[in-house]
This record gives C-alpha cells, sequence and structure tokens, in this order.
C-alpha cells in the first residue's frame, strides 16, 4: 500500500495538487491511503521549504509547485524508483589512499556531486596499526588519527581547489553530514575509520547512495583494478559502485552500455540505469552476450523496451546480441566500436560478478581498461 501524502496551508495550489492526484488516480488507480497536512509544525518536521508538495513513500516527490495530471501519473508509476539509491544520489562516498588514482577518483565525485546535486564524504581507511583485530595504543592512534586527518583534509583541498565544493576545515562553512542537498552548495567532509577496508568500506556504503573508487593506488585500499579489496567492495556494498581507472577522465557518458542478461530484466534496475543515463543526456546500449543458438533474446528486447518507455526516456536505446565465448572480450569489442564511456553491470545474484571475474583472461582486461565500471545489486540499490 502506497502512502501519499498532501502537504499545504489551504490555499489554492493545495486545492490544485488535490484535484490533479484525485484525476491522476482515477487513471492510474494504486492501493493507497491519502492524508493531507497542514499544521505547520508537521510541514516544517517533514523536511519541505515550500508548499504545496506531494510526498509518496515518505519521499517528497515535488514541492514549490503543482505538477500535471501527467507528471503525478509519471510520479506515480516510477515511485518505486523515487526509493532508488542511483536515483536520489543525495550521498556520494570516496574512498582515499592519497593516491593520484583516488584523486582522480575524487574528481569524478566532485563533479558527479555538482551534477546531482548531492554531498560528498571522503574516507580514509586506517588498517597499517592493526594487529590482528587489536588496536594499537590509545595515545599513538590519537596521534596517528590526527596526522592522517591533517594530510587527508590536505590532499582533499588540493584535488577540489577548482571546486565550489565546500572542503574541510571550512571555518565559515563547515560540513554538516545531516543537511540535505539543494539547500546550499555541495559540502564535503572527511572521515577517518579504523579496521579492515572492505569491512570499513561495506559498513559504511549501507549509508551512501554511491561509492566511487579509484582502482589504482599506492597503498591497501586500492592496489589494483579489482585487487582483493576492489573486488571485495564492489561485490558486497549496500549501494552501488563506480569504479574509475588512473587514466579515465570524467567527460560525461555519452554511450553507455547495459551488461544484459537475462537475469537483469528487473524492471526497476532498468529504469534506474535510463534515468542515470538521462543525466548525462546519455545514450544506452543493452548488450546481451550469448551463443548463436541462444533462444529468448526477442522477449528480453520487448521487455527492455517497455521498461525503458516507461522512464520516459528522450532518445531511443540500442539493443544488440553480440555473440562470443568469452563475455568480457566480446564486451569490450562492442565498447570500443561505439566509443562506450561506461560499463554497466546489473545483478540480482552476487555470484555472476564471482563468474565474470573467475577467468584471468577476463580480469587481465579489465585492469587495462580505461572504461568506469558501475555495479549494481539490485537486491540493495533500494531503501534509506
Amino acid at each position: 500500500m502506497t502512502t501519499i501524502q498532501i502537504f499545504g496551508i489551504g490555499d489554492a495550489k493545495m486545492h490544485e495538487l488535490r484535484n490533479n492526484l484525485s484525476l491522476a488516480l482515477a487513471q492510474f488507480p494504486l492501493q493507497g491511503k491519502i492524508e493531507e497536512i497542514s499544521e505547520y509544525n508537521r510541514i516544517y518536521a517533514s523536511g519541505i521549504s515550500q508548499p504545496p508538495a506531494l510526498m509518496l513513500d515518505g519521499e517528497i516527490v515535488c514541492e514549490g509547485n503543482v505538477p500535471t495530471v501527467e507528471e503525478i501519473k509519471g510520479l506515480l508509476r516510477n515511485r518505486n524508483l523515487l526509493r532508488s539509491k542511483l536515483y536520489r544520489l543525495r550521498r556520494i562516498m570516496v574512498p582515499v589512499d592519497l593516491s593520484p588514482a583516488s584523486e582522480n577518483a575524487l574528481l569524478f565525485a566532485c563533479r558527479m556531486a555538482h551534477l546531482f546535486d548531492a554531498n560528498l564524504e571522503v574516507v580514509y581507511v586506517m588498517d597499517s596499526i592493526f594487529e590482528g583485530a587489536t588496536p594499537s595504543p590509545s595515545g599513538f592512534l590519537s596521534s596517528y588519527r590526527k596526522t592522517m586527518q591533517d594530510e587527508v583534509d590536505a590532499f582533499v583541498r588540493k584535488a577540489t581547489k577548482e571546486s565550489s565544493i565546500r572542503c574541510p576545515a571550512d571555518a565559515a562553512n563547515p560540513g554538516d553530514e545531516n543537511a540535505e542537498p539543494g539547500k546550499s552548495t555541495p559540502w564535503l567532509r572527511t572521515n577517518i575509520a579504523f579496521g579492515f577496508p572492505e569491512e570499513v568500506l561495506n559498513e559504511l556504503s549501507g549509508k551512501a547512495d554511491l561509492l566511487v573508487m579509484g582502482t589504482t593506488g599506492r597503498g591497501n585500499l586500492t592496489r589494483k583494478l579489482f585487487g582483493s579489496v576492489s573486488i571485495a567492495v564492489s561485490k558486497n556494498a549496500h549501494c552501488p559502485v563506480l569504479l574509475v581507472p588512473a587514466q579515465s577522465q570524467n567527460t560525461g557518458f555519452h554511450n553507455i552500455l547495459y551488461a544484459s542478461n537475462f537475469e537483469s530484466l528487473d524492471p526497476l534496475t532498468i529504469k534506474q540505469t535510463v534515468a542515470f543515463a538521462r543525466r548525462f543526456n546519455g545514450q544506452l546500449h543493452f548488450v546481451h552476450v550469448g551463443q548463436p543458438t541462444e533462444k529468448g533474446v526477442d522477449l528480453e528486447k520487448k521487455l527492455f523496451e517497455i521498461n525503458y518507455v516507461y522512464a520516459d526516456p528522450e532518445m531511443p536505446f540500442v539493443f544488440s546480441k553480440v555473440v562470443g565465448e568469452n563475455v568480457v572480450e566480446s564486451l569490450h569489442e562492442y565498447a570500443f566500436e561505439h566509443r562506450i564511456d561506461l560499463f554497466v553491470f546489473v545483478t540480482h545474484a552476487r555470484s555472476f560478478w564471482d563468474e565474470l571475474l573467475h577467468h584471468s583472461i577476463s580480469k587481465d582486461m579489465l585492469l587495462h581498461t580505461n572504461t568506469p565500471v558501475l555495479v549494481i545489486h539490485a537486491e540493495t540499490d533500494t531503501g534509506h
């Protein structure tokens, strides 16, 4: 059951919003409870800054204006998409190890933060002072943490000097981790964490909407593309993970390759990818790799087409079947021919990621790519 809430002060705009919602529900019926809220304290507590506003299942979907009947129907149709992490993209997390590769990942994340109106958290994981699971003496730990905090803050300020994002130690504009995007310039804060990188990042990823990781580095965090830490994080994170090769430049994602298989047919993940591509005005390529005699590809194309249309795209998608024994080799050949800027892998079973990286030739090819890879685990890319 969908919870629908209308916020307003009882004026003509609130009345118009109520009427448009009623007309939309008549054309797109769903089970739900409608509540009208006019009390100032409840409006303020909800996070709404300008009524009238419409909220679906606790998510503000519009405020300060009255959407048309067709617009409301679209919001109702895509109400699950509105809750997905990749769609809302409010908080981006960037693990760094002070290497050029992690600086490049941070620059990627900064540009995305401006595009998506998101806030940033830069994480440095300290694990070299641990013996087993026991930390070093507290005095040394405190001193070392202060040293690393200063280094990380200096690293971030240098990397973002040409960005308008507010950096750490900015006394005039300190980062507020509870601030919501859209209220002011995106903030950035740094976090020095303790523990084993895989475990720390997997835990922190539950509070992030996107994890952006450099894929080579000098330290334990990103030893090499798809090294032990990168594989573990990309497989187990609780949010989508964008893996950024050291030589990759963020010039936008103009051509995006969605690596398709029959488990990638979930409507929500297709809509998420379409919405993500639209932010970059990107062309989506749904590419299925299979055997020449494989059945069901026509049905797969039809299902992609249906869900693509539901996401209201502005340009048609490209659906291709690539015949090949090696999945990654075939995808890279297609990527080279079509100037792909981003690979997207959407999985429902994490074993898919294990299988993709199982063969050494696959891993070797990924080690030499300059194309970013976005990994979405569909079962975790929803919720708060």
